[in-house]
């Protein structure tokens, strides 16, 4: 039975640079920008970028990626989506090195009860919430989307490079020497707190098996009739395939879930990742397209 040697494994990540996508250039508008807690962590914060408006607006919840190890700043990406009439609430959760899964699912759920509890505060619809994350934000999405059939009762979610898998990432990352898929894998197993063994079931490091923490953090074992609708982004040569998407989607229509509920879609001749694919050409318009018709804006 082999067991992760946290501290060390956590030394040795170096941390990826990062390439800063640039939105397109939005009208200056009078946006308020303010940070709040909905936790006691330290991490467990949410800015807020919002518009006054007489009527509410969808709220957008945004969730950065980072291999689950670092934050990764959104704010001008949450400034753009502001002004195209969403208010938007960029939230951050705990680490993979401070807590174990399933925290992070539970920092998401408390960051969305926080934004409808706090809604009429920032003029926005506590009945009209949409969520959009980024790579290892983005398997948070998915989860979002699936776990309890919609639990957080969300009208639509995005997911940009989602690592829908951490399974698949282990072993993708087992056979590649590609640093990042290979960063992904093993921040995958600093989350789960063990490497995946399916006779590994121990509870030493964490509540819940070791296996099925594993098997907790694949979303397609929990998709059903009842999830809420997914629009799936990879690039082409993404470092997180399209498989994760394209697995999800496919399991997810044979439990049930109706075809085109769940749409992936891959950017030809591209290596964009997460937040890149916002600048790949229509991206952002056709995402903020996607997000009005969930959340019925006309």
């Amino acid at each position: 039975m082999r067991r992760i040697l946290l501290p060390v494994l956590v030394a040795v990540l170096a941390v990826a640079g990062t390439s800063a996508a640039t939105p397109p250039k939005s009208p200056v508008v009078a946006q308020q920008v303010v940070t709040q807690k909905y936790g006691s962590h330290p991490r467990q914060s949410v800015d807020v970028h919002w518009n006054a408006s007489a009527a509410p607006k969808p709220a957008l919840v945004l969730i950065h990626g980072g291999y689950w190890y670092e934050q990764t700043d959104w704010s001008t990406w949450a400034e753009e989506f502001a002004d195209q009439g969403f208010q938007v609430f960029s939230i951050k959760y705990r680490l993979n090195f401070e807590a174990a899964w399933p925290a992070q699912r539970e920092d998401v759920a408390s960051a969305v009860q926080w934004v409808r509890d706090n809604s009429a505060q920032y003029d926005a619809d506590p009945a009209n919430v949409v969520v959009l994350g980024s790579s290892s934000g983005g398997q948070l999405t998915t989860d979002a989307a699936t776990h309890g059939t919609n639990a957080l009762g969300l009208k639509g979610v995005v997911g940009l490079s989602p690592v829908a898998s951490p399974y698949r990432a282990w072993t993708d990352g087992n056979s590649s020497t590609v640093s990042k898929i290979r960063k992904v894998r093993d921040n995958a197993a600093i989350l789960a707190r063990c490497y995946p063994d399916s006779s590994d079931n121990s509870t030493s490091l964490r509540d819940t098996g070791c296996w099925d923490t594993w098997r907790e953090t694949v979303s397609k074992n929990w998709a059903n009739p009842g999830d809420a609708p997914m629009f799936l982004v990879h690039s082409e040569s993404d470092f997180v395939p399209a498989t994760h998407s394209t697995d999800l989607e496919a399991t997810a229509e044979a439990n049930g879930v109706p075809a085109g509920d769940i749409t992936t879609k891959v950017v030809a001749n591209s290596s964009a990742h997460g937040r890149g694919l916002l600048s790949t050409t229509g991206m952002f318009e056709s995402i903020v397209d996607w997000l009005k018709a969930r959340t019925a804006q006309v």
